[in-house]
């Protein structure tokens, strides 16, 4: 016997839990990215591997800080305004 209670996902939803996807492997990516290029970024600064992987390190410290921040930002801000200005740091960087 089917269930006749099912509810539809809505367009929002759905829209939220695509964004969401899509900025996490935006972050993997640029994660990765920076370990990927720690020749070139040496090459580029004139820096040491070690120099290289502080900076890597400070990186995912501030991105470390940035995950709880962001529970004090959200009962500042709306959604969308954090979501707009976190698109544009992306974009930027």
């Amino acid at each position: 016997m089917m269930n006749t209670n099912t509810k539809k996902i809505s367009a929002k939803v759905i829209a939220a839990i695509v964004a969401t996807g899509l900025m996490s492997f935006c972050g993997v990516i640029v994660e990765t990215s920076m370990n990927v290029t720690f020749s070139i970024l040496m090459r580029e600064f004139s820096i040491t591997t070690n120099q290289v992987q502080w900076m890597t390190s400070i990186y995912l410290l501030l991105v470390a800080i940035i995950v709880p921040l962001s529970a004090i930002l959200k009962s500042s801000y709306r959604t969308k305004t954090l979501f707009t200005v976190a698109s544009l740091f992306l974009l930027v960087e």
